[in-house]
């Protein structure tokens, strides 16, 4: 029975966490798909953007794509709605900082990540990842580029 009911409670947060909309300020980039921020009880919060996955930091384009993230949040307070928790306990989120509604499928337009398919099947996020690479942009320009989830 006591299992039960912690599974129970496991659930229910894992449910709300996934409801959870709220506006962070960003203190901080660690890469093209990871950033530091600080909530309203000044706490400060590891989180890993939704659907993408960016150059590690050894590999090529990677400071591109992390000078470019930096660009369009750093600094500001932007919107994330939590998508679930990854196994290093940071927030899996959409973010939508001012005019950009949603800050990875910008990244995947930009050719600056990949489409991280094996956590998620976005139709959208797959045509903005294949229209970069027809149009060779950022890490496309590269012959042979090296998704991250093989770098490593």
């Amino acid at each position: 029975m006591k299992k039960i009911l912690i599974v129970l409670i496991l659930l229910c947060t894992a449910f709300s966490l996934q409801a959870q909309q709220f506006r962070v300020k960003v203190v901080g980039i660690t890469d093209g798909d990871t950033f530091t921020a600080i909530n309203r009880d000044k706490l400060q919060i590891r989180f890993r953007m939704y659907g993408i996955d960016a150059p590690e930091k050894k590999q090529a384009f990677s400071s591109v794509s992390t000078e470019k993230l930096k660009e369009m949040i750093h600094g500001k307070k932007v919107t994330v709605t939590v998508h679930s928790r990854d196994p290093w306990g940071r927030y899996v989120v959409t973010v939508r900082a001012g005019k950009i509604k949603d800050v990875s499928a910008e990244m995947l337009r930009l050719g600056l990540a990949w489409h991280y398919k094996k956590y998620d099947k976005t139709p959208h996020y797959a045509q903005l990842e294949e229209q970069a690479r027809n149009q060779r942009l950022g890490l496309w320009k590269d012959p042979s580029p090296v998704a991250p989830w093989d770098f490593r």
